[in-house]
């Protein structure tokens, strides 16, 4: 299995940045990646108020994915994540939801696959990927922030089993990732969760000739669409959009069929609120989609 290291990490998901590992469909590659404040140098009781943000979301890659040409769509499939030594978390003024002072940096180091908390709190390992995308359609795009190429999204959906399909805007899609975690919760409502290096196992799968507007999220029970905008009402509204485009052109409805479906089956739910855009995503169980086949 190829191994993609984490030694030359980039800041911004481009069409310009030279691919540093060529995979084939199907084949497994185990890729290394930084936690969330990189290289810059953080000891247990610093504040984060004077944390350099340009320097902040490494991203490893990108992979060159053979025989992705722009108008198909990429399938991810997330086989494994292992948070690798110690995680941190903090609070950094004004990237919060909240307007909140900087709090002394802790570091959270697992055990068995869980890890003491504060005040001796107890939890397990539920490590996510929160950045994963593909070179934009213009670009580039800084790794902090999330869009229709994928991107800073934060959703603790995209984890070890889990499938992300993004469009493809360019020859070889051009896949990056990083910012994993060792546990998170919808929102990242602080702004900084549980920061891990980790390795990410994966391999693609290219669905050719189809076009997706913005990356979907399949897990073994949910099917999520993903959307990104300035606000969160904004995020939704594309969101469903999409939902509604993809059951007239999978499933055979009418938009007007579309839109009454979403508001019985379907869930607007959130994936972070601190980003530079918001995202959001639909979401619907998968079984129930994928066999569903109307009268």
């Amino acid at each position: 299995m190829k191994r993609l290291t984490k030694d030359s990490p980039v800041f911004a998901y481009s069409a310009n940045a030279s691919p540093r590992a060529e995979i084939a469909p199907g084949e497994r590659i185990l890729v290394e990646t930084k936690y969330a404040f990189g290289d810059q140098p953080l000891q247990p009781g610093d504040t984060l108020a004077d944390i350099d943000l340009d320097l902040c979301d490494p991203l490893t890659g990108p992979l060159f994915v053979q025989g992705a040409e722009p108008g198909d769509t990429i399938a991810v499939h997330i086989d494994h994540v292992e948070p690798t030594g110690t995680a941190a978390q903090g609070v950094i003024p004004g990237i919060g939801l909240l307007e909140w002072p900087s709090l002394p940096l802790h570091f959270l180091t697992p055990e068995n696959g869980r890890v003491r908390w504060l005040r001796g709190i107890e939890y397990a390992l539920a490590p996510n990927v929160g950045a994963i995308g593909v070179a934009p359609r213009e670009g580039p795009i800084p790794s902090v922030y999330p869009g229709d190429h994928g991107g800073n999204m934060d959703m603790k959906h995209i984890r070890a089993g889990s499938i992300v399909q993004f469009p493809v805007f360019h020859p070889g899609a051009l896949l990056f990732v990083g910012d994993c975690h060792q546990k998170i919760g919808d929102g990242e409502l602080p702004g900084c969760v549980g920061e891990t290096d980790a390795e990410v196992t994966l391999h693609v799968e290219i669905l050719k000739g189809k076009t997706i507007p913005r990356p979907r999220v399949l897990t073994e029970d949910r099917l999520m669409l993903i959307a990104s905008a300035e606000t969160l009402d904004d995020a939704v509204k594309l969101a469903l959009r999409d939902t509604v485009d993809m059951l007239v052109a999978e499933k055979g409805f009418t938009e007007d069929e579309a839109y009454l479906f979403t508001g019985i089956f379907c869930d607007a739910e959130i994936c972070q609120v601190v980003d530079p855009l918001k995202t959001a995503r639909i979401g619907m169980d998968r079984e129930f989609y994928e066999s569903l086949t109307l009268a």
